[in-house]
């Protein structure tokens, strides 16, 4: 039942009218009632052959509401072999008062969380798990979606096409520097290339060694992109060479609601913040992100 919703809903992405408006309002906010009640009143079997990690992080605004993206990714059709969830000491000084639901999931076995004596904000989801886990294939997620059970086999079911490249269910187009002129591709695959940002909400697939080492130094990312992690790794995988493959995956993100929270996107956009890190990553590498008029967008390479 909940795909069927989440296709209804999926449908109306990108439309403007006050129907498909009203329609996202609605089961925007029934899911959020009802999938973590169902979650609560009946019992899932975790059992998983995979071999990647699903890895994430989160703050004290949302902590409360983060066992539901976790039960999301538990129930999913495809599992993960573990999950990663890396905390901040300096955010959450007492591990013992952590909600009661995480503290049973990490009693289970079912999360592993990797606590830091810093905060590196955003990037948090993937800085530890990766550096930790280096031979993994490491699949990131954001803390405010409650995933469809389908996303991650989807991703997977790309990566065995394309083992050697990122994989991600959803992109941007780039167009020039201007973050606000790049086009959010939606439903649309796109084969392994260089022109895509990829969305690490969305579950982005990073295969081992798959970014440049740059990628986990301190120093530059809280110089030049301390509040986008995603156009970070971008760069990181534009730097070291790795091409980025879009999937049709054509189910869209149900976003949890927060009361008071302000969303790391738009502070970004609102406040250029995207502009000011892409110039300054273009400043310290050179040219990263035009698009390569070689490849082909419609057909990749």
């Amino acid at each position: 039942m909940f795909l069927f919703l989440y296709r209804i809903y999926s449908n109306t992405i990108g439309k403007k009218d006050i129907f498909s408006r009203s329609v996202r309002f609605f089961l925007r906010s029934f899911l959020n009632i009802f999938i973590p009640l169902v979650y609560k009143i009946t019992v899932f079997s975790y059992t998983t052959k995979s071999d990647f990690i699903v890895s994430l992080t989160t703050f004290p605004k949302r902590i409360d509401k983060i066992w539901i993206v976790i039960e999301s990714i538990l129930r999913q059709t495809l599992p993960p072999k573990r999950i990663i969830l890396t905390l901040s000491k300096l955010q959450f000084p007492h591990p013992e008062n952590l909600p009661k639901k995480l503290i049973e999931f990490e009693k289970k076995g079912f999360i592993e969380i990797i606590w830091t004596d810093d905060d590196l904000r955003s990037h948090k989801k993937y800085y530890y798990a990766m550096q930790k886990y280096p031979k993994d294939i490491i699949i990131t997620v954001d803390d405010d979606f409650i995933y469809a059970s389908t996303m991650l086999e989807e991703l997977y079911k790309f990566h065995l096409i394309y083992p050697n490249s990122i994989v991600t269910n959803l992109a941007l187009l780039r167009n020039g520097l201007n973050y606000n002129n790049w086009q959010n591709l939606f439903f649309k695959s796109m084969p392994p290339t260089t022109n895509i940002m990829q969305f690490g909400g969305s579950g982005v697939l990073y295969p081992p060694e798959s970014l440049h080492s740059d990628a986990f130094n301190k120093l530059l990312i809280q110089k030049y992109c301390p509040l986008a992690d995603d156009i970070w790794l971008n760069a990181m995988a534009l730097k070291k060479g790795t091409l980025i493959a879009k999937t049709d995956y054509s189910i869209y993100l149900i976003p949890l609601i927060f009361k008071d929270d302000q969303p790391l996107f738009k502070e970004n956009v609102n406040d250029n913040k995207n502009n000011e890190q892409i110039n300054a990553l273009e400043d310290l590498y050179g040219p990263l992100f035009n698009v390569d008029k070689s490849l082909s967008i419609n057909k990749g390479i």
